[in-house]
Formats: structure tokens, C-alpha cells, sequence
């Protein structure tokens, strides 16, 4: 099993998929140009920005993230505006106030869906027909937890370009994504345009992440953010965690070393007291913010947040052994004083 779900890998990343990062002062000049039309929500900051293929036509994808909940599969506003001539292909906005299940009706989604569509271009407003209104919902990851996004879907087909386009309208009336140009495979009934908004389709490509990259991402989620901490599973820590681990914590001109076993018994004490798991110090937010291998080694950083507020920065060894990736150390910077309440 193992073996195939790394040969299909492979065979993702060789397929005809690519995104190259460019800087934000090449191309602002795209920013600017949506920016006139659209407003970035202010809690969201810029993330990234690449340049890729729509169908064969140059494009960049840009994206913006929250403090919290950040990373492929999390919050994110994204947009997609071709290079050539700075026509916006589509944009994304998948917040989390939008699981929110009260939709609006098919009348008052028709009328913003048009609204939208004829204040964007006029053009090719007129050139739609609308095939369907009905809800639909997209997923995203809060907090480490499926989350999902629900809309009501305005879709569109353009008889004159053969291809489609649709607006998902939110529970308040605004718009949580609008997309353009989508080339369609009736007889395979599929997608054919790439769907570079979305981050579940991203991560099947493996854009942004070797296949050990996300064999490493997804352990240190797995047994530390939502082992160690989230989901108190000492069993998840088992298998990411070297026999040998340590904490190391200075105390004073010396170094602690709290080991696997006494950390695992830590975790233990807290799942088994309803008062503590009552509490939350244990469940929060996390951001794995650099994740570099070297070889047989690699360091990971994760940063935790407790509402909104940074309190821990983790930083932790691995070392690939012939079992797989093992987690041998940890230091830690705490942003406030004790931020789990451990008594050491």
C-alpha cells in the first residue's frame, strides 16, 4: 500500500503541473489591478505568489493566509489573474464564517450571482446561461478539524466560448468564489482546467512539497500537533518519536532533558483529568512554518497559537532512519509565561 501511494505521487508530480514563486515587487502591478475591483479582507496577509498555467495562458495565483488556521487546506483568500492582458480568472475566499448553513434562496442567489457578474464584465455576463442554482460546499481544516464551507452555486454556460463559469454566493451575500473559462470533459464528465483555487486539488499535485516533505508535514501533524497536543494520542507518538527523544529545556547555566516516556506520561495525566481537557491549554492552533531536509536529517518549525495569540515556537530534530523519519529532539521558545502548566 505503501508503495503505490508513493508511485502515485510521482506520478503526480510528473504530470504536466507546475508553479514557479515570484516575487511580490515583479508583479504587484496584478495586485494593484485586482485591488481596484475587490477587497482583500483586512485579517488576511499576503502569503505567496505564483506564476502558473490556466489552459495554456500565463497567469499568477496569488494568496493570502490568517495568523491562525494557515497552510495548504486552511483559511485562505486566493485569487487568479492572467498575465497578458490582467483579466481576473476567478478568486476564493474560504473563511471560516461561511459554515454558516443558512443559505439564501435560488431567487436572491440569482439576483446577486448577476449583480456580480454584470458589475465584473459585462460581456461576459451577457453571454451566460444559467444551468443550475443549488447549494454546495467545499472543505477546509480549522483548527486541525474538517470544516465545511457551504454556499449557494450560480453555474454558468457560455455557448460562445464553450466553457463555463459560475458564482458561489455566502449565508451574508457576499461572494465566496467566482470562476471564469472552465473547460469541461462531458464524456468523462470532468474538469479539465487546472484548479489552482483549490487546495484539495493542490495537494494531489504535490506543487509546493517533495514526496519526503509530505511524508514529514504529515508525521509531525500526526504525532506531535495532533498527538502530543490536539488529540492526546500517545500512540500517534509513539511512531514519530524516537525512543531516545528528548526535550531539552535550559534551566539556568544547565540543560533538562524531559524523555519520551516521562512527555508521554505529561500527555497522559492531562487526557485522563476532566478538569484539564475542560480547560483546552492542550488544543490549539498550530502552523508548520519551515520544514527543511538535508539528506537523512531535517528540522521543523511549528508555531502554536492559543485565540489568535502566538505562545509557543517548537523547533524539532528528525533523523530518517531505515523505519522512516523519527523526531530525536525538541527545543522550544515560549512566547508567555508556562503556556501548557507544566510543573517540571
Amino acid at each position: 500500500m505503501k508503495i503505490a501511494i508513493l508511485i502515485l505521487g510521482i506520478l503526480m508530480m510528473t504530470a504536466n503541473v507546475s508553479a514557479q514563486t515570484v516575487s511580490l515587487k515583479e508583479v504587484q502591478s496584478y495586485l494593484d489591478e485586482f485591488k481596484r475591483n475587490f477587497e482583500i479582507p483586512r485579517d488576511y496577509q499576503f502569503q505567496s505568489v505564483n506564476k502558473v498555467n490556466v489552459d495554456d495562458i500565463p497567469a499568477y495565483l496569488f494568496r493570502f493566509e490568517k495568523s491562525t488556521n494557515k497552510g495548504l487546506k486552511g483559511e485562505h483568500y486566493s485569487f487568479v489573474i492572467s498575465e497578458k492582458d490582467k483579466q481576473m480568472l476567478g478568486f476564493t475566499n474560504m473563511d471560516k464564517k461561511y459554515s454558516n448553513i443558512n443559505m439564501l434562496s435560488k431567487s436572491e442567489t440569482e439576483k446577486i450571482a448577476k449583480d456580480f457578474l454584470l458589475n465584473l464584465d459585462r460581456s461576459l455576463a451577457n453571454g451566460l446561461k444559467n444551468i443550475w442554482i443549488e447549494g454546495h460546499d467545499e472543505e477546509i481544516l480549522v483548527n486541525g478539524v474538517k470544516t465545511t464551507i457551504t454556499g449557494m452555486k450560480y453555474k454558468c454556460y457560455c455557448a460562445s466560448q464553450n466553457n463555463y463559469a459560475w458564482v458561489i454566493v455566502g449565508f451574508d451575500g457576499s461572494i465566496i468564489t467566482f470562476e471564469r473559462n472552465i473547460k469541461w470533459n462531458n464524456s468523462e464528465h470532468k474538469r479539465t482546467t487546472e484548479k489552482w483555487l483549490h487546495d484539495s486539488w493542490l495537494a494531489e499535485a504535490n506543487l509546493n512539497m517533495s514526496i519526503e516533505e509530505q511524508i514529514l508535514r504529515k508525521l509531525t501533524e500526526e504525532t506531535f500537533a495532533n498527538g502530543a497536543l490536539n488529540k492526546l494520542n500517545v500512540e500517534k507518538m509513539l511512531k514519530g518519536f524516537h525512543s531516545d527523544f528528548a526535550i531539552l529545556i535550559p534551566k539556568e547555566n544547565s540543560l533538562f532533558r524531559l524523555s519520551l516516556r516521562d512527555w508521554m506520561k505529561v500527555v497522559e495525566e492531562y487526557k485522563n483529568n476532566p478538569e484539564k481537557i475542560k480547560s483546552g491549554i492542550r488544543t490549539l492552533d498550530y502552523m508548520i512554518e519551515i520544514l527543511e531536509i538535508t539528506g537523512h536529517t531535517a528540522v521543523v518549525k511549528t508555531q502554536f497559537f492559543r485565540e489568535g495569540k502566538l505562545i509557543i515556537t517548537d523547533y524539532l530534530s528528525y533523523i530518517k532512519y531505515p523505519e522512516g523519519w523519527k523526531a530525536v529532539a525538541k527545543i522550544s521558545n515560549e512566547h508567555i509565561v508556562n503556556p501548557l502548566q507544566l510543573n517540571l
